[in-house]
């Protein structure tokens, strides 16, 4: 398995992470952090990093 080598690869890793944990484990925040990420994903995405 290879690691993301951009910016919007990291952060879609990090979405569906912190969304997995927290279907087993109350996080806070959870809603706007993902959302957050999920933000960052399209915007690098479209910008190409």
């Amino acid at each position: 398995m290879k690691m993301p080598s951009t910016i919007s690869g990291w952060c879609m890793w990090l979405f569906f992470l912190w969304f997995g944990v927290g279907s087993f484990v109350t996080l806070p925040f959870a809603a706007t952090v993902s959302g957050v990420l999920a933000l960052a994903y399209a915007v690098f995405a479209l910008l190409g990093k």
